[in-house]
């Protein structure tokens, strides 16, 4: 999976709780947040909701709750699927996971 294609699973996930988790050079996580998954890229961008760009704009900014990750510039090597989710493996041996739910109505694999 590319990391464009990751990116937009997520934007499917928008407004759906997910739990996220950090982990590094182990898989004992590190942090671990959950709540609605949000997009923060207009407070990274500065710009007001009225000057934000009107096309589709894929940057890779998410909020959970208080916790924030940015992927538009991460050194991301690999995105797999998990059943339930996400698994970006990042350089330096860290991997970011986030899980869902089904989003009703979502094809069962």
């Amino acid at each position: 999976m590319t990391l464009d294609e990751a990116l937009l699973s997520l934007n499917d996930r928008l407004g759906h709780e997910v739990t996220a988790w950090v982990e590094v050079a182990h898989d004992t996580p590190l942090l671990i947040a959950s709540g609605l998954l949000e997009n923060w890229s207009q407070e990274t961008t500065g710009l007001p909701v009225e000057a934000a760009p009107s096309h589709f704009d894929l940057r890779g900014h998410y909020s959970i709750a208080d916790a924030r990750f940015d992927l538009s510039e991460a050194p991301v090597d690999s995105v797999s699927e998990r059943p339930d989710g996400l698994t970006f493996r990042i350089r330096g041996g860290v991997r970011l996971v986030v899980t869902w739910q089904p989003v009703l109505g979502e094809d069962a694999t």
